[in-house]
């Protein structure tokens, strides 16, 4: 069992490793959330090879270290994609609550308020602690409990406002956060001896990852990015004029789309990021609401939307609008 969570935890250290090729933005939650988890498994790890109680309450500790500070981190990491308002100090607070949770928490052996009682046993090869539950044990599942509603709370609210996650990423949040309940609420009512939280975490990892790897912006490749900075840089009244403003056009259905994109030669030099912007544009979308939809940033669609009009050689959404007509009706007439 000891060599199980060695594994796992093993693992955890890996899972930090892919945070770093996945997410090229370097969310400091995201990387929060990658270490609490290894630290809630080195904590197991510990644990489970414990041979004596002083140093098995230390690895519980350890492992309450990650498990206090990872809601915390997975909360921050949802109103940041979400992009949902908060104070300056909202954060602090948190951490300060957190703080307090876990010096209760990892009071065993010391004060008799989290456990009232605790010992020692090595229990089929693994190392386990005997707990006798003190006042203060249940303020834990408090703890938890405010911070998962907290979170559904948000995931709900963003999807209502459609700030930044489409509908189907808050479903796969939701999914990913309550997935997690009912782990630790099915790990709370049996007596298993075995932390199946520690392979929910990775699994949980996983599925964010996933999750980022999806919303991050993989359009331009670095020859596309030498051409995006090549294209003649335009005043900002220009800019507004040529990608912003949304002028009196009329915009495309999905049926004239599709037979724009399968038969219009010019658009084979665009990258697939590029076709899925200008999908959008062709819907008469703003930038803003396409860099939503796409979960980029409005700089981003910017430089996408100059990368198209160079390849296509246009300089405005009205010369996109008038091509895609005479393509149209090209088409109509052959």
């Amino acid at each position: 069992m000891s060599a199980l969570y060695g594994i796992i935890f093993a693992v955890s250290l890996l899972m930090i490793l892919a945070y770093y090729f996945v997410d090229r933005k370097r969310d400091i939650w995201l990387l929060l959330l990658f270490v609490c988890v290894a630290v809630c498994d080195l904590g197991y790890f510990l644990l489970s090879a414990a041979k004596n109680l002083e140093f098995a309450l230390w690895a519980n500790r350890i492992a309450y270290l990650g498990s206090v500070f990872l809601p915390f981190s997975i909360l921050m990491m949802i109103m940041n994609l979400s992009r949902f308002k908060y104070p300056k100090w909202f954060p602090q607070i948190l951490i300060g609550i957190n703080a307090v949770m876990f010096f209760i928490v990892s009071s065993g052996g010391w004060l008799p308020i989290y456990y009232k009682d605790v010992s020692f046993e090595i229990i089929n090869g693994v190392g386990t602690l005997i707990k006798a539950y003190g006042p203060l044990h249940n303020l834990y599942k408090v703890f938890l409990f405010v911070y998962f509603s907290a979170m559904i709370a948000i995931i709900i609210y963003t999807a209502k406002k459609k700030t930044v996650i489409s509908v189907k990423h808050s479903i796969f949040l939701a999914f990913v956060v309550i997935g997690n309940i009912v782990i630790w609420l099915i790990e709370n009512s049996i007596k298993a001896g075995f932390e199946f939280m520690s392979v929910s975490y990775i699994i949980t990892e996983g599925l964010i990852l996933f999750l980022y790897g999806v919303l991050q912006d993989y359009g331009l490749t670095d020859t596309e990015r030498i051409l995006s900075a090549s294209v003649t840089v335009q005043s900002e009244t220009e800019k507004n004029a040529s990608d912003e403003q949304i002028i009196s056009i009329s915009y495309f259905e999905q049926e004239q789309i599709d037979i724009i994109f399968e038969n219009w030669q010019n658009l084979r030099l665009l990258s697939q990021r590029e076709k899925e912007v200008l999908a959008l544009i062709m819907q008469n979308k703003k930038r803003k609401d396409i860099a939503d939809e796409l979960f980029v940033t409005e700089s981003t669609i910017k430089k996408h939307t100059s990368s198209i009009f160079k390849k296509l050689n246009i300089n405005n959404r009205s010369e996109l609008f008038e091509n895609a007509k005479n393509y149209l009706n090209n088409k109509k007439m052959q």
